[in-house]
């Protein structure tokens, strides 16, 4: 039908429409913030909400008392747009007038014997129970209509430093309903101190910060054990929302890793800071009966650069050596050594 009626049974609309009130729908045109009659299980559980957006062939309302937007549906569901709307204070009242005043006039027109009359009045009494029945089913199905609130989600997965430690990474993960915008501003605290770094973005659900060099020389100043830690602060902005992070970042002092490797002596700082240290090449020679004996030493300082790799390579003197590294940990004095073969000494 072209037009159509239809009594609100639900309050999902509401300050809108309230329940009881009457709604006549007219097929036209119809555009977002429009009420419209969409199709339900029947023509008897219509529902009737809000258009809030239009796709090419969806439509997507909403109820305006709901916390969320309904399910998208196909375009053909839209039945009517609502064109007008008699509160229930209208119409309600007056019914129940006429039909009490019907209803006494039949009651007299049974103690008459009247026919005609008591023909009309079963008729409006039919009509009547039935408008009351039809108001009391109606409810029961948007009572139990479920409505799917879907909410933007994002999970924090893992933090960590970089090999080098130049980078601390937030790895994110499960987004959902969130489109990425940028990140507004990062901070970073370290034994007091208020740090801005140079640079931070994110790539593949994960945020890069670079941390300043300054970060790990005041950690390391203040040092007060074998670790320390830092935070970094962060706003991220989404689409529906903001995202504020505070990440703790702990990490271990460790002592300077050696080894000896193709008669070379490696030493490799594990650390975020550099490292002085003093070296010291004790070479030795066999004599005529084959014993050791020191023929010299070279000494000299090197400055090992954060989370890299120092080689000492012996001269060729005599067919032996002993490397001797000596550096300060932690207001410690440690001291490694090692020998090493000489090649074609």
């Amino acid at each position: 039908f072209p037009v159509s009626m239809f009594i609100v049974a639900g309050r999902s609309m509401e300050p809108a429409l309230y329940m009881g009130d009457l709604v006549f729908g007219v097929k036209v045109a119809y555009g977002v913030g429009d009420i419209v009659v969409i199709e339900g299980a029947s023509r008897m559980g219509c529902i009737v909400h809000r258009v809030v957006d239009i796709g090419e062939r969806s439509v997507t309302t909403k109820g305006d008392a709901n916390p969320g937007p309904d399910n998208p549906i196909d375009r053909n569901n839209v039945l009517y747009k609502v064109m007008l709307v008699v509160p229930r204070l209208l119409w309600i009242p007056p019914v129940l007038g006429v039909s009490l005043f019907l209803g006494f006039r039949y009651l007299r027109s049974l103690l008459h014997g009247a026919e005609i009359g008591r023909t009309l009045i079963t008729a409006v009494l039919f009509f009547s129970i039935l408008d009351i029945v039809t108001m009391t089913v109606i409810p029961v199905f948007h009572v139990h209509q479920t409505i799917e609130v879907k909410r933007p989600n994002i999970v924090l997965r893992s933090l960590s430093l970089s090999e080098d430690f130049r980078f601390f990474r937030a790895v994110y993960g499960s987004i959902s309903l969130l489109e990425f915008k940028r990140v507004e501003w990062v901070r970073i605290n370290a034994s007091g101190r208020e740090f801005t770094p140079s640079e931070f973005f994110i790539e593949n659900d994960t945020l890069l910060v670079a941390v300043p060099q300054d970060v790990y020389e005041a950690l390391y100043a203040n040092a007060s054990g074998i670790t320390s830690s830092f935070w970094v602060y962060c706003k991220i902005l989404f689409d529906k929302g903001d995202l504020y992070g505070y990440y703790p970042v702990t990490f271990a002092w460790r002592k300077l890793e050696v080894n000896v490797v193709n008669n070379t002596f490696v030493v490799h700082n594990p650390n975020p800071v550099a490292f002085n240290a003093s070296f010291e090449i004790q070479y030795y020679d066999l004599d005529r009966f084959n014993r050791p004996y020191y023929i010299g030493s070279d000494k000299f300082n090197e400055t090992l650069q954060p989370a890299s790799s120092f080689v000492v390579k012996p001269e060729k003197k005599g067919i032996h050596c002993y490397v001797i590294m000596r550096y300060v940990l932690l207001g410690n004095n440690v001291m490694e050594s090692r020998k090493v073969d000489i090649v074609g000494g």
